[in-house]
């Protein structure tokens, strides 16, 4: 079900995607409103499922991580996906494990600080039940979840979508 948002709706989401741990009073300043009805705004959104959780992005290379790979994993045909799935979600540094649709079944996400760190998890993914073939894709960014520019570039996204309302 789409959630209906209107043009202060978007506002409150921009200024939250900007900083999450802003206030319902910074945002009201920010952006012309009350604290009252910026809680009351952000309270529907939730229940609405439009705001479902608030993040931390965090620099991984603080960490000691230097950067992240994807798993692209083919899987043999007419196999139990699911024990390919649970087997990679158990391997160490996996963040994120998918299913998805063209050339590779599943997609997983792990984070590495070397070398040795990749081979290790393309070893283990290549152990994992019904395995046809596993490729990577390797990069330095060491955001995560999201890089942080995602929130500016989405809340760019919401006031034109606000704007677009009036």
């Amino acid at each position: 079900m789409e959630v209906k948002l209107d043009k202060l709706d978007y506002q409150v989401l921009n200024e939250l995607l900007k900083d999450g741990t802003l206030s319902f009073v910074e945002i009201a300043k920010n952006i012309g409103s009350t604290p009252y009805t910026v809680r009351r705004r952000y309270e529907r959104m939730k229940k609405d499922g439009c705001i479902f959780m608030s993040t931390v992005s965090i620099d991984l290379s603080k960490l000691g991580y230097e950067g992240k790979i994807l798993l692209l994993v083919s899987v043999q045909p007419n196999s139990n996906r699911l024990e390919t799935i649970e087997h990679i979600k158990n391997m160490r540094n996996v963040m994120v494990v998918t299913e998805i649709m063209g050339h590779y079944d599943i997609m997983a996400i792990a984070l590495v600080t070397d070398l040795y760190s990749v081979k290790s998890l393309v070893t283990q993914a290549r152990k994992a039940p019904h395995i046809q073939r596993v490729e990577l894709a390797c990069t330095e960014d060491v955001s995560f979840p999201i890089g942080s520019n995602f929130g500016a570039v989405l809340g760019q996204k919401s006031l034109t979508l606000a704007n677009a309302k009036e």
